[in-house]
């Protein structure tokens, strides 16, 4: 168990590791590259929300019950082999099919909604969706042996390598969109390939289609109405999180778009799509620990909830809310206190501005999300997935019909896409932890949470009142380096960051 614990811990280091490292190059990419062309990077937010939005159809619910059936075939070489190939034979078929219906299907539909540029760039997303579809295949699978650290690079790390030089061969002059869009789409499927061949490395795969073998009469049964409700559960996550990237250009108003008086053209609706992208972006790093430690511990949930070890669930349930909530709470009230002059002394202030709202407003849905702990995961691995898909379906109607209302009617902008977003994500977790509570009676929160929301709460609400110098730089010193020394010190005492307690005890030698 210890070795087990041990495993896991060094693998979401490394992901932590990872994705930090990943995300330092995408905030130096979003606050100094990406605002000089912002339509060029709202037409490649369109691109990738909608190959997200594709892949769920592709992958159909596969991925999940490629962890949530593992345990039943780890004891057999054979039929993992067989289970693992026959899941990427499905995607393919599926990719086809959905492929063939949207391309001939979904642009009448969405000429005949009034939505001129609704999947204007289909043909890309799908692309870009098979290819992270076997990616997903292939992370889950690699999961299941407690590896996620290289798909990490290649999912995160990597794009936000080549996506920046896309940008600045096109800022340079040395390709033009079109050429971007292209190099684009080959490098999500150059890495998948390198996941393919890490997947059929760490797992061991040599490839057999001989179905019969695992997808017997009851287990086809059993599969297939898995699969249906996860992917109806991905479908509506996909919906309800990437939605506000296919909506923004739709639903715009002109003077929320550049001033335009009589029409927003495509390329005035992606530059909106593009600022938008810049408040994701950024409000994106806080969730960073929690995608590490959700994707290492999905297959412990789903073994603690086979052996029905609700005691262990729940403590692991609350161990993982208060790091993430220590955590999220920590950097979102740096970000609070030091965005406004962090931005004023930036050579590209003049298009980040505008962000700020919209980083505030998604980084505090982020840290409600991350306080959550895993919940939908807890749903999803259990008896009552069912019930996800109808948290889901909660969310899709209140984050369309939100983003519809703040946007089209209130004229909001894309502050009423974050607004959208906020209320719509604050439900639906709430619904989630009334109903996993009334069948499991667990929760995540602790006495813990409320003394440093509290602590939180006070600390910012003074220093964000104190008195500034003429010197911007010394401001945000003073202001963040004081918030983070005396809450760093809350936190230890807390223990809301165990891993973080052992490490220091380590150093100094105190037990």
């Amino acid at each position: 168990m210890e070795k087990h614990q041990k495993e896991v811990s060094s693998q979401t280091l490394k992901f932590s590791i990872i994705n930090y490292i990943g995300a330092a190059i995408g905030i130096v990419s979003t606050l100094f590259i990406y605002p000089n062309d912002k339509e060029f990077l709202g037409i490649m937010r369109y691109i990738f929300d909608g190959s997200q939005i594709l892949m769920a159809f592709f992958v159909f619910g596969t991925s999940q019950s490629l962890v949530n059936y593992f345990p039943r075939f780890k004891d057999s070489a054979e039929k993992r082999n067989i289970f693992f190939s026959s899941t990427l034979l499905i995607v393919l078929i599926n990719t086809i099919i959905f492929s063939t219906v949207f391309i001939l299907l979904v642009r009448p539909l969405a000429g005949l909604a009034g939505y001129n540029h609704t999947f204007h760039y289909l043909e890309y997303s799908i692309i870009v969706g098979l290819a992270y579809a076997i990616m997903d295949i292939c992370k889950r699978q690699v999961s299941n042996y407690k590896k996620i650290a290289i798909p990490t690079v290649l999912e995160r790390f990597s794009v936000k390598l080549f996506f920046p030089t896309i940008f600045l061969l096109l800022l340079s002059g040395i390709i033009d969109v079109d050429t971007g869009k292209y190099i684009y789409v080959i490098c999500f499927m150059i890495i998948m390939i390198v996941a393919l061949w890490y997947a059929k490395k760490v797992a061991n795969i040599q490839f057999n289609f001989n179905t019969k073998k695992v997808f017997n009469r009851s287990f086809r049964k059993e599969y297939a109405k898995y699969s249906i409700f996860a992917f109806f559960s991905i479908l509506g996550s996909m919906l309800a999180f990437k939605i506000d990237g296919l909506m923004v250009p739709n639903l715009i108003e002109p003077e929320h778009a550049e001033g335009l008086t009589q029409f927003v053209s495509n390329s005035t609706a992606m530059t909106a799509n593009g600022t938008y992208s810049i408040g994701v972006v950024l409000a994106a790093t806080l969730a960073i620990p929690a995608i590490g430690l959700y994707t290492i511990y999905s297959p412990i949930i789903t073994e603690y909830i086979a052996k029905d070890d609700i005691f262990s669930l729940g403590k692991k349930y609350q161990e993982v809310s208060k790091l993430l909530f220590a955590i999220g709470g920590f950097l979102l009230c740096c970000i609070f206190l030091g965005v406004d002059d962090l931005f004023s002394i930036l050579p590209t202030r003049e298009n980040l501005i505008d962000t700020i709202p919209v980083i505030l407003i998604l980084s505090f849905n982020v840290v409600i999300d991350m306080s959550t702990s895993f919940n939908s995961h807890i749903l999803l691995y259990s008896k009552y997935y069912r019930f996800n898909m109808v948290a889901i379906a909660i969310l899709v109607v209140l984050n369309i019909s939100l983003n519809i209302y703040f946007i089209k009617y209130l004229n909001w902008g894309i502050e009423g896409a974050a607004y959208a977003t906020l209320i719509s994500m604050t439900l639906y977790n709430s619904v989630k932890l009334i109903f996993i509570y009334t069948k499991y009676k667990i929760q995540p929160f602790t006495k813990k949470h409320l003394i440093l929301l509290l602590v939180f709460f006070g600390s910012v609400s003074l220093l964000h009142n104190i008195p500034t110098t003429s010197y911007i730089i010394l401001d945000i010193i003073l202001k963040v380096g004081t918030f983070m020394i005396f809450n760093g010190f809350v936190t230890y005492k807390l223990r809301m960051i165990p891993v973080l307690n052992d490490w220091i005890a380590e150093k100094i030698g105190v037990k």
